[in-house]
């Protein structure tokens, strides 16, 4: 990381840091107007993003339940930055990978595209990151070893680690705030100690041809489509209570802003981590725990829920990438529809607070940047 100036972000002739860009998207729900589409399709507005958003959040990358033993790594790609955590003797260590290209800090040219693409040197993969790397694979002077730890790894970058409940989050920015700070109320909803006991598991991963704003959105309404966004939630948070969910048990989805999801019933728990893959693309981890294997038709419900957020995502990310284009000229950037989903209002007014915060240091912007001013 370099300490470095301000960056213009500006696409499709806009600044993307100009509050007027915004004023529509701001007002009450039922007077805002839609997120502008430059959001979802711009590589502009993802470097933003990553250095709003992803770079100065406390991102969820998993959970204790992943790296058990100690010197069990997990790799994740922040933004556009290889990190991992891995479990020592006197606890969770965090660091940047030592290997620059792939996923890490500095990008080669050719990858450069708007999408974070396979790395064919690191075999990890550019944001798709591997599983969880156990302790015995990480010997002495193997190619694992020296792709993530090197010969010295604690002369690696650091990466801040913190943990609620079984969680794991990590955060880039070396001033952040505590975890502790950032939940605000929202630990409880993270506390998850009763389900550490739970037998049954499963974890997979699905992936969708869309940005990761529009997963979460879709998420919400298919795993919980009766529930309603709380009065209100912890801050940088989406809370909807009191609905069914895609079983028909009563449930409570959270939404800890900006990745993970957090479904919560009497006799089951659902969680998914989102991951951006690409401008257009998001890796959602799931995991579910249950105190007793899920019924067959619950466990379809839930398949179908993931697949019809998907196809929904998917969808949305089609129009929105056409509109106010020649091939939508019925559509105009200076025209927005109105948000008509309650959740998404309160998410896009995460992001344009994210967006718009200033900050006097701006360290974490792609380091092969070609113009830095």
């Amino acid at each position: 990381m370099t300490m470095r100036p301000d960056l213009d972000y500006v696409d499709e002739g806009v600044d993307l840091q100009d509050p007027a860009l915004y004023k529509p998207s701001r007002g009450r729900f039922g007077k805002a107007s839609i997120l502008t589409p430059i959001a979802y399709r711009s590589k502009v507005f993802a470097d933003l993003e990553d250095e709003k958003i992803w770079t100065r959040s406390w991102i969820c990358i998993g959970s204790h339940r992943d790296i058990p033993n100690v010197g069990d790594l997990l790799p994740y790609t922040v933004g556009n930055h290889g990190v991992h955590v891995q479990r020592g003797n006197d606890g969770l260590t965090g660091r940047y990978n030592f290997a620059q290209h792939g996923g890490c800090r500095f990008v080669p040219a050719q990858c450069q595209t708007g999408s974070k693409t396979r790395c064919s040197y690191t075999s990890c993969g550019y944001s798709r990151d591997r599983g969880v790397i156990a302790a015995d694979e990480l010997g002495d002077n193997t190619p694992t070893m020296r792709q993530y730890l090197g010969d010295r790894p604690e002369r690696l970058l650091p990466v801040t680690v913190g943990s609620e409940g079984p969680f794991l989050f990590v955060n880039l920015d070396p001033e952040a705030a505590p975890l502790a700070d950032r939940l605000n109320g929202a630990a409880d909803a993270l506390a998850l100690d009763d389900a550490a006991a739970w037998e049954n598991a499963e974890s997979f991963r699905v992936e969708c041809d869309a940005n990761w704003k529009l997963l979460g959105r879709a998420l919400l309404r298919s795993l919980a489509p009766e529930a309603k966004p709380a009065k209100k939630g912890a801050a940088d948070a989406i809370v909807l209570r009191a609905g069914a969910d895609f079983s028909g048990a009563p449930a409570t989805v959270f939404w800890l802003l900006p990745n993970l999801i957090l479904l919560r019933a009497e006799d089951h728990v659902v969680s998914i981590v989102l991951q951006p893959t690409a401008l257009e693309e998001t890796l959602a981890r799931v995991r579910v725990s249950a105190e007793r294997p899920i019924d067959p038709p619950h466990a379809d419900a839930l398949r179908a829920a993931l697949d019809e957020a998907g196809n929904t995502a998917a969808g949305l990310q089609g129009e929105l990438a056409r509109f106010g284009t020649p091939s939508r000229p019925k559509t105009r950037l200076d025209a927005l529809p109105l948000e008509e989903d309650r959740a998404a209002h309160l998410l896009q007014a995460y992001v344009i607070g994210r967006v718009l915060k200033r900050h006097e240091v701006h360290w974490s912007g792609p380091l092969y940047a070609a113009a830095v001013r």
